[in-house]
């Protein structure tokens, strides 16, 4: 405990010394964290609301007027066709409510009109993973096209594909500049210990000299820069919830849908550990790196 104490006082010691350069240590470290973070947290909702949109494969959009046992009839072969597992119904009722829950700021647009706008339509759901049903899907598609009561078939498919291409391009893009600002914090991190370690020469030596072993000199530095990755992670982390917070205000006041996409939530526990560790690892690779090469055994 004694020792550790030691370690832990001689870390923040180095850390007071010299406030400029490890504010900027910490300040490079918590840029790159919220980099990153921002990108996980864009990809991440995107990604869950192209789940929820691609849920539904394909959509059949249908002609006012269209009798009840047609529609019937219709859905009854669709169910009974064996690449899908749902076919839902939903009603011209069903889907202005819909728009309007979805679209309240364009609500009353809607109802100006003075009669409803919004086709009947039948989702469904096709069996298998989104590159399989690409295939499997093109006879039912057909087959819709070409039945009277159908007025426009859309498939996801297609729609999906694109969003996720933009996706990943996204998620390529945030490793990328996460990637670089995280080489920029090992650099500094490199930097402000070695210029630590020289200050320090005169002291290293005679802790050589009276016996105290690598490790031990090794330990408080260590420690040093394990502390500016874990205040950078906790700092990024902090501005990270207190931006979506403002920006899901934002969207909420402004009933932007897209913007709503956007802050349908936070982190996940599991990625805000992760964020985190990624912090405490990147001071300790600074620290490491920096170490082995001016403190040898």
């Amino acid at each position: 405990m004694g020792r550790a104490g030691f370690f832990l006082r001689e870390a923040l010691q180095n850390l007071t010394r010299s406030r400029g350069v490890n504010t900027l240590t910490v300040g490079i470290i918590t840029a790159s964290l919220f980099i990153l973070g921002g990108f996980l947290l864009l990809v991440s909702n995107l990604e869950s609301a192209v789940s929820e949109w691609n849920r539904v494969a394909v959509i059949a959009y249908l002609r006012d007027g269209a009798s009840a046992q047609r529609v019937a009839a219709l859905r009854k072969d669709l169910e009974a066709n064996p690449i899908t597992t749902e076919v839902r119904y939903v009603s011209k009722e069903e889907a202005a409510a819909i728009f309007r829950q979805r679209f309240a700021h364009l609500a009353s647009a809607a109802d100006d009109l003075g009669t409803n706008p919004f086709p009947a339509s039948i989702e469904i759901l096709a069996r298998g993973a989104r590159d399989q049903r690409s295939s499997e899907t093109e006879a039912m598609i057909a087959s819709l096209r070409g039945d009277a009561i159908v007025e426009e078939v859309r498939d996801n498919e297609a729609e999906s594909r694109k969003v996720m291409a933009l996706i990943h391009l996204v998620s390529l893009g945030g490793w990328v500049i996460g990637g670089i600002l995280a080489m920029a914090s090992l650099f500094t991190i490199f930097n402000v210990l070695r210029l630590t370690v020289y200050q320090r020469r005169d002291d290293i030596s005679i802790m050589r000299l009276v016996g105290a072993t690598g490790a031990f000199i090794r330990a408080p530095f260590l420690l040093e820069g394990t502390l500016q990755g874990i205040i950078g992670a906790i700092a990024a982390e902090g501005l990270l919830f207190l931006a979506y917070n403002r920006l899901e205000a934002y969207a909420a006041s402004t009933e932007n849908p897209f913007l709503s996409l956007l802050t349908s939530g936070f982190l996940s526990p599991a990625q805000a550990a992760g964020l985190a560790a990624a912090g405490t690892l990147l001071g300790a690779a600074g620290s490491l790196l920096s170490l082995r090469r001016f403190l040898t055994e």
